[in-house]
């Protein structure tokens, strides 16, 4: 059974790498991590970012790759863990439902 959750995507930096997690009914989860290590992307995510943050457009080349890349990421997580994450997987489920 599925359930809707709040959830967020903040990121840890180690040395030169960046490392993304969902934070999700107070469980941590391991996105993904990139070695291309930006101040303003880490700063940016660090303090944590709603889910729908990342369907923003951005200018930047950077940061729309790291947007898509957790997207993606995302999608995995949320049916190996049987989570609604996205508006998408909401509507359908309340679809089938009699």
């Amino acid at each position: 059974m599925s359930k809707h959750v709040y959830a967020k995507v903040f990121c840890t930096q180690e040395e030169n790498k960046l490392n993304f997690y969902l934070m999700a009914d107070a469980q941590e989860i391991y996105l993904f991590s990139t070695t291309y290590h930006s101040c303003p992307i880490y700063q940016e995510y660090a303090g944590g970012k709603p889910l729908n943050y990342l369907f923003r457009k951005s200018r930047k080349c950077r940061q729309q790759n790291i947007r898509s890349r957790a997207i993606r990421m995302l999608s995995y997580v949320e049916k190996e863990y049987h989570l609604q994450l996205f508006e998408k997987t909401k509507q359908s489920q309340n679809k089938y439902k009699v």
